[in-house]
């Protein structure tokens, strides 16, 4: 499993995201509505309309001395926040939950090392309910070691086979995680967007994709199955309220789903990039880290880059996050180092405009207040809270 990639620091107190706009471009979307499906397909065909707006440092969390803010790695999968604006953060180094009020104050730290009631020996991903019950997935149990609103341990919960890492997020009733599955028999891999109810579990997107070769890769003692070509598409999401967005090509096209439905898609006239060995081995880097039980292991570049193989394109779409007000915010990839915008989408689907690549792009939000990622010069990774500030078009 592939460590996530850092983030872009950020320095000022107050970013004004400021873009000079030539004229008054058509942002105009076109609406069509299936009458077969009931999807409702909406396509901008206009070209980007910057966002004058503007991001004001709140606080940070992490990167300190003290014990309670002594956490020096965070992703979006160990972060969360419930409906009071509580933020919770696993540090999977001292297994254990730390929790801090909406103004950054810590409040209380749940878990610890063990095997036991309330201890976890390999924690990887955290969920948070909007009333505050936390799990911890811990890789040892196979299941999230839980905590109520109030600290205290609750029953642990199992995970049906097929997860391995990733965001876990609690929409409705129902928790929603990626799942990978390979099916030796039949050469394929799959992928899922699955949904774990009070009563079912269901599969909200389902991907049937050859499982390729086996890679041997010999400068990490490495050998894996079903990862697939570099650029090859992933599913890509993120809860919308109680809905779920979804992308899952390499096209720009991302499906809005309620309950499990498909209710509707939105698309820009933004075409991918073409792919080559070249940008693959950019895209490798300094190597492909794999996450393991015994820690990070860093395999060659170019020996992944040939046994992996290359996509036709790099898919247009990054990431996805839920932003303030239902918003939808769409990372936009392309070439390794070339800018990655950021689209916003309207809770009706319509397209507000874009940030430049500079602006901070939220894990999670609470009210109008984004929590970001950010790393220092030492890579230092912290959570700054930011309030956004609308400007106009």
């Amino acid at each position: 499993m592939s460590v996530p990639s850092k983030y872009l620091p950020w320095s000022a107190a107050t970013v004004a995201v400021a873009l000079a706009g030539c004229g008054a471009p058509d942002v105009r979307s076109h609406i069509q509505r299936s009458d077969s499906s009931g999807i409702e397909i909406v396509t901008h065909v206009g070209p980007d309309t910057p966002l004058a707006w503007s991001f004001d440092t709140l606080f940070t969390l992490g990167g300190e001395e003290t014990d309670e803010e002594s956490f020096y790695e965070v992703d979006p999968t160990t972060v969360g926040v419930d409906n009071q604006g509580r933020i919770y953060v696993l540090d999977r180094d001292a297994y254990r939950v730390l929790m801090f009020d909406a103004e950054g104050r810590h409040l209380r730290t749940l878990g610890r090392e063990g095997g036991g009631p309330g201890e976890m020996r390999f924690p990887f991903g955290l969920f948070v309910s909007p009333d505050g019950t936390v799990g911890a997935f811990d890789i040892s149990k196979r299941g999230f070691v839980r905590f109520g609103p109030d600290g205290s341990i609750l029953p642990e919960e199992y995970l049906p086979s097929g997860y391995g890492g990733g965001k876990i997020r609690r929409v409705g009733q129902s928790l929603v995680f990626s799942a990978d599955e390979l099916d030796t028999d039949r050469g394929i891999h799959i992928d899922q967007l699955v949904t774990i109810g009070v009563s079912d579990t269901a599969a909200m997107v389902h991907l049937e994709r050859p499982a390729g070769g086996v890679l041997n890769l010999e400068s990490c003692g490495m050998q894996l199955v079903g990862i697939g070509p570099i650029f090859r598409p992933s599913i890509r999401w993120t809860p919308l309220g109680s809905a779920v967005a979804v992308a899952v090509t390499a096209e720009y096209e991302i499906t809005v789903y309620r309950d499990g439905i498909p209710v509707r898609v939105l698309r820009r006239s933004v075409a991918p990039v073409p792919a080559t060995l070249e940008l693959a081995a950019e895209r490798v880097g300094d190597g492909m880290k794999v996450m393991t039980t015994g820690g990070v292991r860093t395999c060659d570049a170019r020996e992944v880059v040939e046994q992996r193989g290359v996509a036709d394109v790099i898919p247009i779409v990054a990431d996805l996050a839920a932003g303030p007000d239902g918003t939808l915010w769409i990372r936009r990839a392309g070439r390794p180092g070339a800018p990655r915008p950021i689209d916003v989408f309207d809770a009706d689907g319509s397209y507000l405009g874009t940030l430049p690549d500079a602006s901070p792009f939220p894990i999670a939000v609470f009210g109008s207040r984004l929590i970001v990622i950010e790393a220092d010069d030492m890579d230092v990774e912290r959570l700054v809270i930011y309030e956004v500030l609308r400007g106009r078009p």
